[in-house]
């Protein structure tokens, strides 16, 4: 199963994203499978929410209903499945913050792997494969 992190659906919504182009292309490959399920770490859509909206950030940041509705997209697709953490991630995500010497940057990273990992996602689509590296879980695809 492959999961996406936060800066794919950032990457693919905003064209002005330098990674923008390599993002539909990935996206369009993986439509063309049609076999293939994508996992979303349920916190994503909150962060997806909050950088997207940011006008700090970008020339041409979503207003937040266009941001929700892109959150309502993906979750209506039929091979998209959103993952919620569970009992056994959250212990899993304490014990790699303190096995790996993880700070408070990391919380959202460490949570997603933990929840990928436990809902058994071993490909990760992200911009920033140094962040899952370090759990050895994960074959990290950059776009």
């Amino acid at each position: 199963m492959i999961g996406i992190d936060t800066t794919f659906l950032i990457d693919l919504e905003l064209s002005e994203s330098p990674r923008h182009a390599g993002a539909v292309a990935l996206f369009e490959k993986w439509r063309a499978e049609k076999h293939t399920e994508l996992s979303i770490y349920n916190q994503s859509f909150l962060e997806f929410q909050h950088v997207i909206t940011d006008s700090r950030r970008f020339n041409s940041p979503l207003t937040m209903e266009q941001a929700v509705e892109r959150s309502w997209f993906w979750i209506d697709q039929e091979r998209i499945k959103v993952v919620f953490p569970t009992e056994t991630s959250l212990q899993r995500a304490l014990l790699w913050t303190n096995m790996y010497k993880l700070g408070r940057k990391r919380i959202q990273d460490t949570h997603m792997a933990a929840a990928f990992a436990e809902s058994g996602v071993s490909e990760l689509w992200t911009a920033n494969p140094s962040d899952f590296d370090i759990f050895e879980m994960f074959q990290t695809v950059s776009y």
